[in-house]
C-alpha cells in the first residue's frame, strides 16, 4: 500500500502542480480582472473599403466582444448582419478576415471590385453595434446568428489601414481561474502529503517492571520439580515461569529427591555470605573460587533438599534461573552443564515478528504475579496474563492461517483514506466541470440564411421624422434632387412633376406648400432575407386630418437610404387594415386571395377604363375618390367631345410596375400598385389643338398639335384582397391622381 499511495500522490502531486500553473498563468497573464482574453494589437490594411471577419470567425454566442482600432485616418468600427454586410460591400473591393490563430494571427483573403467611394457608413442604420462619434471601439455582446465586424475609413472612402485588437468577455472567467488556482493548489498539497506521510507506528501498551535492589549477589541454585504424576522434571525461566527450558532433563534423567525448605535456605545463606566474603578480599579474581564454593554449598545442600518437597522448589524457581548441581551430574556420569535462563522461545520469537500485531491492539499489560519468598510457597497461576493470550492467539493464527490482505486493517484504513481522496478529488473535478461548462459559449444554431426585420421601431420613426424635415425643405424650394434623396419611385416621379408645374405655374413662388407632417406612425416591418426592403407606415397628416397617410418605405441595397416609394391618403372613414404584423406573402399565403395582385391590376385599369358601369366594377368596392375621379373623368369626356376640334376622346388606364403586396395578420393582402392613364383627345382633320392653360401647360405650352392632345397621369393605389373564404369584394382603400407628363402629334 505504501508503492500505491505514493504512486497516487505523485500523480496528484503533478495534476495539483499542472493546474496551479495554468490557473496563475490564465489569471494574471492571460485574463485579468476584467475577464477579458485580448490578441495582441495586429496591423491589419486593405487597399479596398474595408476590413471585414468571415461569419464563421463568430460562431459563437453570449460572451461580449471588444474591437478597437487606431490609425492615421477616422476609422469606423461596427458590427452587422451577414446579409447586410454583404450586400454592403457586394462588387466593392475590401479585405476579408478568414481564419483566426491565437494569439494574434489572422489568414486574410483580398475580394476584388470597384474602389468608389461607398455610403458613409455612419450613415446606415441595420448597424448592431457600432462605434460612437470620436470614439474607434465598440463592445458588443455577441448574438446567435451570422454577424460580420467591419473596420473602414469613417467617410466611406478606400485604403483602410490601423491597428486593430480584439477581445472577448467572459462572465466570471477570472474567478474561474482562480478557482482552478486554487484547486491545484489543493491537489498539489494532497499529493505531497500522500508522498511525504510516514506510516505512524503504534507501539503497544507496556508496564516499568521494578528493579530488586539487593546487596547480595544473586547465584543459581538448583530446585526441586513440582511433584507432578508422570511429569518429568524440568527447568524454568524468572521470566517466562510458564516456559520449559530447553536444559530441563529428559524423562529418562532420575528424579532428585526434595529437601527440607529449612536446608535450602540455610545453604544459599551460607553460599551468599561465602561469596561475598571471598569477593570483598580477592575481587574479581576471585569468581572461579567463589563458584566452588557456590558449588560446594549447592551440593552440601542437595541432600537435604530433595526432603523440601514441592514449595521448596517452586519457591527457588521464582528467584532465578535454575542449574543441575555439579556434583549430581558428575555423578551420573555427564558433563557439567550450567543452565541458562530463557528469554523468549523460538515460537515466541515468530510470533512477536508477525505483522498482524502492528496495531492489532492487542493488551500488551498484565498484572505481574507475587514473587514468592523462599519460605512461602508459591501459588499456582490459575490463568495467563492477558498479553500472552493476544500474543498466543495471534501466533497461533499467523501460524495456522495467513490474514488476508483486504481485511488486514492498515489495508483497511489505506482504503479508506483512497477512498476519501478519490471522492474529494471526483467532487472538485465535477465542479470545476460544470464551472467551465457554463463558460464554454454555445455554439450558434442560426447558420443558415439569416432574416430580421427590415427596421427596428426606433429606426423607423428616425426615417419618418428625417422625411419630415427634408421633404418640407424640399418642398419649400421645389428642390427635386433634395426630393430624391428621400423619395422613389412612383412617388418621386409625382413629386417631380408637381415641382414642374409648381414653377410653370407659381413662377414667384408666392403659392408654396405649406409644411406638413407625418404624426403618430404605425409600424409594420417584415422580415426579409435579403435586399431590397420595405416596411409600411400608417400616420397621420398635420395639415390634413380628416385623411390618413399610408406609405411604403423601401432600401433598395443596404449602402442605400430608406426612400418613400408608395403613398396614398386614404379618408378616415375608410377603415384601413392593421399593419402590425405584416409579412411578406407565400405561396400558400397567395393561393387563399380571393384574386392575384397582378390579376386584380389588371382588372382595376379595365374597371377604370370602362367606367362605373364595367363588367370589372362588381370585383370591387371602390374608395369615394375613386368614384369622384370616374365622375370627374365622365364629364370631361363629354365636355370634351362637344368641342368642334376634337373628334372623340378615350380614357385608358394600364397597370406599371410589380404590385408590393404584405400579408396582414388576418390573412388578406395589403397590395401598392400604380398604374398610368392617358387622356386622349383626336382632333377633326384640317384642325390643329394646343394647351393655352392649366397643370399641361407645363409640358407643352402653345404647340399646335393636328392628330391629337394626350394627358398622362400616374396614379397610386392601395387596396386589400381579402381570402377566398369571406366572399368579399376588393376594397380599394384609396387612388391618388398626379399629371406628369403633356403633349399631342
Amino acid at each position: 500500500m505504501r508503492i500505491a499511495r505514493i504512486t497516487l500522490g505523485l500523480l496528484l502531486s503533478l495534476s495539483g502542480l499542472v493546474a496551479a500553473v495554468a490557473g496563475a498563468f490564465a489569471a494574471f497573464w492571460l485574463v485579468g480582472p476584467d475577464n477579458t482574453i485580448s490578441t495582441p494589437g495586429r496591423e491589419l490594411t486593405s487597399r479596398g473599403l474595408a476590413v471585414v471577419t468571415a461569419p464563421a470567425l463568430l460562431d459563437r454566442h453570449g460572451p461580449t466582444l471588444h474591437v478597437s482600432a487606431s490609425g492615421d485616418k477616422p476609422l469606423f468600427v461596427g458590427v452587422g448582419r451577414d446579409l447586410d454586410v454583404r450586400d454592403y460591400l457586394s462588387g466593392a473591393a475590401h479585405t476579408q478576415l478568414v481564419r483566426f490563430d491565437p494569439p494574434g494571427t489572422f489568414g486574410t483573403q483580398e475580394v476584388r471590385g470597384a474602389s468608389a467611394k461607398l455610403t458613409p457608413p455612419g450613415e446606415l442604420d441595420w448597424w448592431v453595434a457600432q462605434s460612437a462619434a470620436g470614439s474607434q471601439s465598440v463592445n458588443w455582446p455577441i448574438q446567435d446568428g451570422l454577424y460580420d465586424v467591419v473596420v473602414m475609413n469613417a467617410d466611406g472612402t478606400p485604403a483602410v489601414g490601423g491597428q486593430i485588437t480584439f477581445g472577448i468577455e467572459v462572465h466570471r472567467l477570472f474567478g474561474i481561474c482562480l478557482l482552478v488556482l486554487g484547486a491545484g493548489v489543493l491537489v498539489l498539497a494532497l499529493g505531497l502529503t500522500l508522498m511525504l506521510r510516514r506510516r505512524r507506528v503504534v507501539v503497544a501498551d507496556t508496564i516499568e517492571i521494578p528493579v530488586i535492589k539487593s546487596d547480595r549477589i544473586p547465584v543459581l541454585v538448583s530446585t526441586a520439580p513440582v511433584a507432578r504424576e508422570n511429569t518429568p522434571a524440568y527447568r524454568v525461566s524468572p521470566f517466562a515461569p510458564d516456559r520449559v527450558s530447553p536444559f530441563a532433563p529428559s524423562a529418562d534423567e532420575p528424579t532428585p529427591t526434595p529437601a527440607e525448605p529449612a536446608a535450602v535456605k540455610a545453604a544459599i545463606e551460607s553460599a551468599s555470605q561465602s561469596a561475598a566474603t571471598a569477593a570483598a578480599e580477592a575481587g574479581l579474581a576471585g569468581a572461579a573460587t567463589v563458584g566452588a564454593m557456590v558449588d560446594a554449598a549447592t551440593g552440601a545442600a542437595a541432600p537435604a533438599a530433595s526432603t523440601a518437597g514441592p514449595v521448596a522448589g517452586r519457591a527457588a524457581a521464582g528467584r532465578g534461573a535454575p542449574v543441575r548441581p555439579v556434583a549430581a551430574r558428575a555423578a551420573q556420569g555427564r558433563p557439567a552443564v550450567p543452565a541458562a535462563p530463557m528469554f523468549m522461545s523460538a515460537a515466541a520469537v515468530a510470533r512477536a515478528k508477525a505483522p498482524v500485531l502492528i496495531g492489532a491492539g492487542a493488551a500488551q499489560q498484565y498484572a505481574e504475579p507475587a514473587r514468592p519468598t523462599y519460605n512461602e510457597p508459591a501459588e499456582e497461576p490459575t490463568a495467563r496474563p492477558a498479553y500472552k493470550e493476544a500474543v498466543e492467539e495471534a501466533g497461533d493464527e499467523v501460524a495456522s492461517e495467513p490474514v488476508p490482505l483486504a481485511v488486514s486493517p492498515e489495508f483497511v484504513k489505506s482504503d479508506e483514506a483512497v477512498r476519501r481522496t478519490a471522492a474529494l478529488l471526483a467532487s472538485g473535478a465535477l465542479l470545476l466541470t460544470a464551472t467551465s461548462c457554463s463558460l464554454v459559449p454555445p455554439k450558434n444554431t442560426l447558420t443558415a440564411a439569416d432574416s430580421r426585420p427590415a427596421v427596428t421601431l426606433a429606426d423607423a420613426q428616425a426615417v419618418v421624422q428625417r422625411y419630415n424635415q427634408l421633404n418640407n425643405q424640399a418642398n419649400r424650394t421645389r428642390d427635386a434632387k433634395l426630393a430624391a434623396t428621400i423619395e422613389g419611385n412612383p412617388t418621386l416621379a409625382q413629386t417631380q412633376a408637381g415641382f414642374l408645374i409648381g414653377r410653370k405655374l407659381d413662377a414667384a413662388g408666392k403659392e408654396v406648400s405649406k409644411p406638413f407632417s407625418y404624426t403618430d406612425p404605425e409600424i409594420g416591418a417584415p422580415q426579409f432575407t435579403s435586399y431590397p426592403m420595405r416596411f409600411v407606415v400608417s400616420s397621420g397628416v398635420s395639415d390634413a386630418p380628416d385623411n390618413r397617410q399610408l406609405g411604403v418605405w423601401q432600401r433598395a441595397s443596404a449602402g442605400s437610404p430608406w426612400l418613400l416609394t408608395h403613398s396614398v391618403y386614404p379618408p378616415k372613414a375608410v377603415e384601413l387594415p392593421a399593419v402590425d404584423g405584416l409579412r411578406t406573402p407565400q405561396g400558400a399565403d397567395l393561393e387563399q386571395l380571393q384574386g392575384q395582385p397582378e390579376a386584380v391590376a389588371k382588372d382595376l385599369a379595365a374597371y377604370l377604363s370602362g367606367g362605373k358601369n364595367a363588367p370589372q366594377s362588381k370585383l370591387f368596392t371602390p374608395s369615394p375618390a375613386l368614384t369622384q375621379m370616374l365622375d370627374l373623368r365622365g364629364k370631361s369626356k363629354a365636355a370634351d367631345t362637344a368641342e368642334p376640334y376634337i373628334a372623340s376622346v378615350t380614357d385608358t388606364f394600364a397597370p406599371s410596375g410589380k404590385p408590393l403586396t404584405f400579408i396582414t395578420a388576418s390573412g388578406d393582402a395589403l397590395v401598392f400598385l400604380s398604374l398610368t392613364e392617358q387622356y386622349l383627345q383626336r382632333v377633326e382633320p384640317g384642325s390643329n389643338a394646343y394647351w393655352t392653360s392649366g397643370e399641361a401647360t407645363a409640358f407643352s405650352s402653345m404647340v399646335k398639335y393636328t392628330q391629337t392632345l394626350h394627358q398622362d397621369y400616374l396614379h397610386q393605389v392601395a387596396l386589400v384582397i381579402p381570402v377566398k373564404s369571406s366572399g368579399d369584394a376588393v376594397q380599394v382603400l384609396s387612388i391618388d391622381p398626379q399629371l406628369v407628363g403633356a403633349g399631342g402629334a
